[in-house]
C-alpha cells in the first residue's frame, strides 16, 4: 500500500485519476490499514507468547511448593484471562477480525489449560475422552456465538480426536455418540461464517479438510458397535449429505463452484460402489454376517445411517432446491437404489445385489461421459471415464490372465483415455474457432 500511495500524485498529474478519486483511495487505504494488523502487532503477540511460556515454566518448576489456594488461582487464571480477552473483543472490537479471532481462540485455549490444571490440583482421575468432552462442552456456546475461524478448526480437530479416542476405548464411560452435538456446533458455526463475505476463503479450505477427517472419526464408531457392517450404511448417508451440501453451496455461492464437499462426496460414492461391485461384500459381509443376526434392528448405527439418508432425501426432493441439485440427480438415484438393495437383495439375493451395483457403475460412467462430451467439459468427461475404466479393471481382475494380457489391457486403456480427451479438446477448439 505504501508503494501505491507514492504513485497517487503522479497519477493525478497525468490525468489517470482525479483529485477526488485520490482522496477516496487514500481514505480506503487508511480504513484498510486500520483493520489489518501491522508488524508491531505480530511482534507484540510473539513477545507476549514467549513471556507467557517463560512464566508457565517458572510456575511449573515451583508448582509443588505453592500453597493450595495459589495453585487453584493460577489454574483458573488462563480461563479468566481468555474469557476477559474474548469479552473485550466481542464488546469493544467486534468489527475487528483479528481481535475477534484472537478472543475466541484465547478463550478456547485458556479453558483447556484451566480444566487440565484444576484436575491436577484436585487429583481428579479421568481419561482423554472425558477431558476433551468437558473442554468442548464448556466452549461450545462461545464457538456458536463468535464462530471464530481458527477456533472452529481447532474445535473440529478436537471433536475428531474425541470420537477417535472414545471409539477405540474399552472404557464403559466412553460415549462416542456425543460427537453428534459437536457436529451440530460445527454446522451452526460454519453457517454463521457462510453469512459473512470475508469468510469464503476459509470455508473453501475447510470444505476440503472436514469430510476426510470425520470419515475417519465415524469409522471408529463401529469399534463398539454390535454390527460393524452397518457402517457402510452410515457412510452412504454421509456421502449423500456431503453431495447435497456441496451442490447447495455451489448453487447459492459461485465462489464455491469447486469445493471439497463436491469432490469428497463423489469420491465416497465411488469407493462404496467399488467395494460392493465384488460379490464378497454381498455374500459374506451383508448376507452371512449382518442378516443372520437378530439384533441389528436395535443397533444405533442402523438408525444413524437411515437418518442421514432420510434427511438427505428430504432436502433433495424439495422443489425450491430442484435446480441446485440438477448435477447430482443420477448419484442420488443410485444411492437410494443401493440403500433399498442393501436390505432386500442383501438378505434374499446377494448375487443380484452385486450385478445391480456393477450396472449402476456402468450407467453412471456412461451418463457422465455423455455429459462431458455434450458440454465439452474435460472434468465430467474424465469423471465418467473413471467410473468406466475402473469398472473394467475390477472385472478384468476377476479373470485369471497373464502379465502379457494385463499389460496390453492397460496400454489399450491409456491410449483410449488419451484419444478421447484429444477428441473433446479438438471439438471444443473447432467450435470456438467457428464462433470467433
Amino acid at each position: 500500500m505504501n508503494q501505491t500511495r507514492k504513485y497517487l500524485p503522479e497519477w493525478v498529474n497525468q490525468g489517470i485519476i482525479t483529485q477526488d478519486q485520490e482522496k477516496q483511495i487514500l481514505a480506503w487505504m487508511e480504513a484498510k490499514q486500520g483493520k489489518m494488523p501491522g508488524l508491531i502487532f505480530w511482534i507484540s503477540l510473539l513477545a507476549g507468547l514467549l513471556v507467557g511460556l517463560g512464566v508457565l515454566l517458572i510456575i511449573a518448576h515451583n508448582w509443588d511448593e505453592l500453597p493450595h489456594a495459589m495453585r487453584l488461582s493460577l489454574a483458573l487464571l488462563p480461563a479468566l484471562a481468555g474469557t476477559a480477552l474474548m469479552l473485550f473483543a466481542a464488546l469493544k472490537r467486534n468489527q475487528n477480525l483479528i481481535w475477534m479471532e484472537l478472543g475466541s481462540l484465547s478463550q478456547m485455549i485458556g479453558l483447556g489449560a484451566s480444566i487440565s490444571l484444576i484436575s491436577q490440583v484436585y487429583h481428579i482421575a479421568g481419561s482423554m475422552e472425558s477431558f476433551l468432552f468437558s473442554w468442548l462442552l464448556v466452549f461450545t456456546p462461545t464457538q456458536i456465538i463468535l464462530s471464530g475461524r481458527f477456533s472452529l478448526l481447532l474445535y473440529t480437530i478436537l471433536a475428531n480426536w474425541f470420537v477417535t479416542s472414545s471409539g477405540f476405548s474399552y472404557s464403559p464411560d466412553a460415549h462416542p455418540m456425543h460427537v453428534f452435538w459437536m457436529l451440530g456446533c460445527i454446522a451452526v458455526s460454519a453457517r454463521n461464517l457462510y453469512l459473512k463475505d470475508n469468510a469464503m476463503v476459509f470455508l473453501r479450505v475447510y470444505s476440503w479438510f472436514l469430510p476426510p477427517l470425520f470419515a475417519w472419526g465415524m469409522g471408529t464408531l463401529g469399534f463398539q458397535a454390535k454390527n460393524v457392517e452397518l457402517l457402510f450404511l452410515v457412510y452412504t448417508g454421509l456421502v449423500l449429505l456431503t453431495l447435497i451440501l456441496g451442490e447447495w453451496l455451489k448453487y447459492f455461492q459461485e465462489r464455491f463452484n469447486f469445493n471439497g464437499l463436491r469432490f469428497w462426496g463423489r469420491m465416497g460414492l465411488f469407493v462404496i460402489f467399488s467395494m460392493f461391485s465384488y460379490r464378497f461384500f454381498w455374500d459374506h459381509i451383508i448376507h452371512d454376517e449382518l442378516f443372520r443376526k437378530s439384533d441389528f434392528i436395535s443397533d444405533k448405527l442402523l438408525w444413524i445411517g437411515l437418518g442421514f439418508i432420510a434427511v438427505g432425501a428430504f432436502i433433495f426432493i424439495r422443489k425450491k432446491f430442484k435446480d441446485a441439485f440438477a448435477d447430482i440427480q443420477p448419484d442420488v438415484a443410485a444411492i437410494i437404489i443401493y440403500t433399498v438393495a442393501f436390505f432386500v437383495l442383501g438378505k434374499f439375493a446377494p448375487l443380484a445385489g452385486m450385478i445391480l451395483t456393477n450396472l449402476m457403475m456402468l450407467l453412471l460412467g456412461i451418463y457422465y461421459l455423455q455429459k462431458g462430451v455434450k458440454t465439452q467439459s474435460l472434468l465430467w468427461l474424465n469423471y465418467g471415464l473413471l467410473w468406466l475404466f475402473l469398472l473394467l479393471i475390477y472385472r478384468f481382475s476377476d479373470v485369471n490372465q497373464g502379465y502379457l494380457a494385463r499389460g496390453l489391457f492397460f496400454i489399450g486403456l491409456g491410449i483410449l483415455l488419451f484419444f478421447i480427451n484429444i477428441f473433446v479438446v479438438g471439438k471444443k477448439g473447432k467450435e470456438q474457432k467457428n464462433v470467433g
